[in-house]
């Protein structure tokens, strides 16, 4: 017998052995690792499901589905106001813990970082995603001039510009039996006025009637970045993230991300050149010497970053005003009514004029309340502190439902209907007093606190101008058949992905 013959079976036993030794030992550390996380935990006390107190799975799983806020909802209507939805996760719904959460602030710098949330791992994380306190505090004193009152007025005539383009377009397709798509014609006005806005850059999508490169793959993207998301929960398993992108979409990413690129350098080399002033004149002024490689990147994403944050939040605003005025005729009767009576020529319609309208503004301020765009639970680190009265240990992840807040009894009478009279004052004629305890001054949707959008002005004066401008010069019909409820209809991934309405109504002059 040869020795070859006496150390393969040898070799076969000691691999036999060792497979199972490291299954075993898996085993057992992941029943301890459960036993922990159920009885010894420092949030064992909290209720939950009790998968979502072993594993991350549970809190991943909602990801997917799109469906992650309601089901958070539903998740702290069966346990409580505190809710475990992770090992080391919790998620509240009163406004005390989003006022403990969100404002506190030291030396004006957050109290609770933000969590590592959606950045995608760039050297730079922009503004949005920035999760050093130090870092976020710079760039957002660097933005703030860019959002001044005095800014603000001499960019008005940007927002005009593209909203009487889609008007004029509405005025040439309107009319017709099939109706206007309007939710891709939304996305291509927000996105021409965010560009335009934000560095200068003219997108032409309204007038081409296409949607731009960048912007058909940003959201080929969406759910890419809740996987992304999802991945850092599960380190060992954060390859799969990749499987979640068509391979044809990662070409045209990279074409988009280099079109991006090139009309953000053409803007650099631009500075102090310009004729018409954007957000970018603030953030690099005349006679800025050319920025160092690592200052362009931060650059670059600030500007990527404003141009996300001013798109979509307004694309969805105008659809979601114009789809819920339309499923509830005295609201839309009454937005019209007020938005004809205050003008007596479309050329009347300014910023000025349209911040004076009462029911338009309790309009927006309903549709974000019913159709909530960053419902993401907004995470937070604690730095180990005290959050509606629960103390909450260094290093655990905190959540604030805002959809659920939105739609719990408690804080707002008939939650799930769309009623724009909620947020009228005592002396407007069509202020109902069954309204008066709802909790309109806990509602924050632009978030509190250091981290408030600094853009929530513009975001009130772009909806408002576009809405009263649409309204003003068309009557707007939904053709039959159609209804929009956003739990039936939206998803939650990246971005809230909203219904395609292509029957969205019969414009008419």
């Amino acid at each position: 017998m040869g020795i070859a013959s006496v150390i393969e079976p040898l070799k076969e036993a000691a691999a036999t052995y060792w497979v199972v030794i490291s299954a075993i030992t898996v085993s057992v550390y992941a029943l301890f690792r459960c036993i922990y996380n159920l009885y010894f935990h420092p949030l064992a006390k909290y209720p939950g499901p009790k998968i979502a107190a072993v594993s991350n799975s549970w809190y991943a799983y909602q990801w997917i589905t799109g469906r992650y806020p309601i089901v958070i909802a539903e998740t702290l209507k069966q346990y409580g106001d505190v809710v475990r939805i992770g090992p080391n996760i919790l998620v509240f719904i009163t406004p005390k813990a989003a006022a403990d959460t969100y404002i506190p602030s030291v030396k004006g710098l957050e109290y609770f970082p933000k969590a590592d949330f959606i950045s995608l791992g760039w050297p730079d994380q922009g503004i949005t995603w920035e999760t050093d306190p130090v870092r976020h505090h710079q760039k957002a004193k660097w933005l703030l001039p860019a959002f001044s009152a005095k800014s603000l007025k001499e960019k008005e005539w940007v927002m005009h510009k593209y909203t009487d383009i889609f008007v004029k377009s509405m005025k040439e397709l309107g009319g017709q039996d099939k109706g206007i798509e309007l939710k891709q014609w939304a996305d291509w006005l927000a996105m021409d006025i965010a560009a335009d806005l934000g560095y200068s850059r003219e997108m032409h999508q309204l007038e081409e009637m296409r949607p731009s490169p960048y912007l058909a793959s940003i959201w080929a993207a969406n759910f890419f970045v809740t996987m992304h998301t999802n991945a850092k929960k599960f380190p060992l398993l954060s390859w799969m993230q990749y499987f979640s992108v068509p391979p044809s979409v990662i070409g045209s990413y990279v074409k988009a991300i280099g079109a991006n690129r090139a009309a953000f350098m053409k803007r650099v080399e631009a500075r102090g050149k310009t004729l018409r002033p954007d957000h970018f004149d603030k953030l690099l002024p005349a006679g800025s010497p050319m920025p160092s490689k690592a200052d362009l990147q931060s650059l670059e994403t600030v500007c990527l970053h404003l141009l996300l944050a001013g798109y979509e939040p307004i694309s969805s605003s105008f659809l979601c005003i114009v789809a819920y005025s339309l499923q509830h005729e005295e609201s839309y009767t009454r937005l019209v009514s007020e938005i004809r009576g205050a003008f007596e020529n479309y050329e009347d319609i300014t910023v000025e004029g349209v911040v004076q309208l009462k029911f338009l503004h309790a309009t927006v301020m309903e549709q974000l309340r019913v159709a909530v765009v960053g419902a993401t639970g907004q995470p937070r680190v604690s730095p180990g502190a005290t959050v509606d009265g629960h103390y909450i240990p260094k290093g655990v992840e905190i959540q604030y439902a805002n959809y659920a807040f939105t739609r719990d009894p408690r804080y707002f009478h008939d939650a799930y209907s769309f009623r724009p009279q909620r947020w009228l004052p005592q002396d407007h004629p069509y202020y109902d007093p069954v309204y008066a305890k709802d909790a309109r001054d806990d509602f924050h949707p632009w978030s509190q606190g250091v981290r408030s959008c600094p853009g929530m002005v513009l975001s009130l004066q772009e909806t408002k101008l576009i809405v009263a401008k649409v309204l003003w010069s068309f009557d707007v019909e939904m053709l039959p058949g159609q209804h929009v409820e956003y739990e039936r209809d939206f998803r939650m991934y990246g971005m809230l992905e909203k219904p395609d309405l292509w029957d969205m109504g019969k414009w008419e002059n």
